[in-house]
């Protein structure tokens, strides 16, 4: 009864050296959430295989499941803050040297000490930073790299301009510190900036677009449990009917993510025609599940269980073996694996 996440490694590790390689091999890879369905201990054990010693995570409890690796830099992009208690005893009880904090608020530049800290100015993104104007106020503070994190939404003009304004201030309050942290530009901009701005040193933080950006690599397996022919029978906790159908159990549930989504971002006329149907198929009791048998997405019979799923099969369709696979079709980001396996 497992979902499974298979990886072709080969083709794996040459779509991070060319990630790496575009950016000049200045790419700080991230490691936060679920690390993006491949765990995050996969992903710090294959940093080390790439010779890479410095990461990104998301938040201190995160950044402690990797203190025990081979890395010797966990950068905790998070901003720390006095007003998150639990972050500040998770923060005494690890005192490591390996973790270096991010700060977004002038208020907790006194918890800091003398240890090497992030900076995180606020840019368009308007989450979390200090606001340009009261930068002046960290000269005693022992600044490893300021942070930008961009939209995702702009044009590359745009974030380049936005970035230029921060150096050009950055300047003019005579920092000592170089480092640019970056977000959610590519390859072409982070290059430009290389080449404009010379006396800076700029990394790139990459998450998504670093472990997922070739999605052919992976393939996520499902195990057929049971198929039923239930025609004009009851199933199901809601005990319901369906007409000339085989039901199918599958594993694969919402303890594994199945079923769960996030909101859609609708910014434009498809997306936002695309959530009308689905709301209207989901009204008739329609909904899509993430499993392809015979080539195409099946429709749920029920909401999905905890640990598997139920699925309606037309009578025209030969239903798979019990004991076979079928494949899946889920967020990475959102989906927690039975096994993560390397081909």
């Amino acid at each position: 009864m497992s979902l499974t996440l298979h990886i072709d490694e080969k083709e794996f590790d040459k779509s991070l050296i060319k990630s790496l390689e575009s950016y000049e091999n200045s790419i700080i890879p991230v490691i936060k959430g679920n690390g993006y369905g491949i765990r995050r201990e996969n992903l710090a054990k294959k940093c080390k295989e790439l010779n890479i010693s410095s990461i990104a995570t998301g938040t201190i409890f995160e950044a402690k499941d990797l203190i025990n690796s081979d890395l010797t830099e966990i950068i905790v992009m998070d901003p720390i803050k006095e007003s998150d208690k639990e972050a500040f005893n998770k923060l005494r009880e690890l005192s490591n040297k390996k973790i270096v904090l991010t700060i977004s608020d002038v208020s907790d530049v006194s918890h800091i000490g003398n240890s090497p800290v992030i900076v995180e100015i606020l840019t368009s993104m308007n989450r979390f930073g200090i606001p340009i104007y009261e930068l002046n106020q960290l000269k005693n503070l022992n600044v490893k790299a300021f942070s930008l994190h961009l939209p995702i939404d702009k044009s590359g003009n745009e974030k380049l301009s936005e970035i230029e304004f921060i150096i050009k201030k950055l300047a003019d309050l005579n920092f000592s510190c170089n480092e640019i942290h970056l977000s959610h530009i590519s390859d072409i901009q982070f290059k430009e900036l290389i080449n404009k701005y010379p006396n800076y040193k700029f990394k790139n933080r990459l998450g998504t677009k670093f472990w997922l950006n070739n999605m052919k690599v992976f393939q996520i397996k499902s195990t057929v449990l049971e198929v039923h022919d239930i025609a004009n029978q009851s199933f199901g906790y809601r005990q319901r009917k369906i007409n000339a159908a085989n039901l199918l159990i599958v594993s694969g549930g919402t303890a594994h993510g199945v079923g769960l989504q996030a909101p859609r971002s609708n910014t434009n006329l498809k997306s936002r025609i695309t959530a009308i149907v689905s709301g209207i198929l989901e009204a008739f009791d329609l909904n899509l599940s993430p499993f392809i048998v015979s080539g195409k997405q099946r429709f749920f019979a029920e909401s999905p269980h905890m640990n598997v799923s139920m699925l309606k099969l037309p009578v025209s369709i030969t239903p798979p073996k019990v004991g076979s696979e079928i494949t899946a079709s889920l967020r990475m980001t959102t989906t927690n694996f039975d096994e993560v396996i390397f081909n």
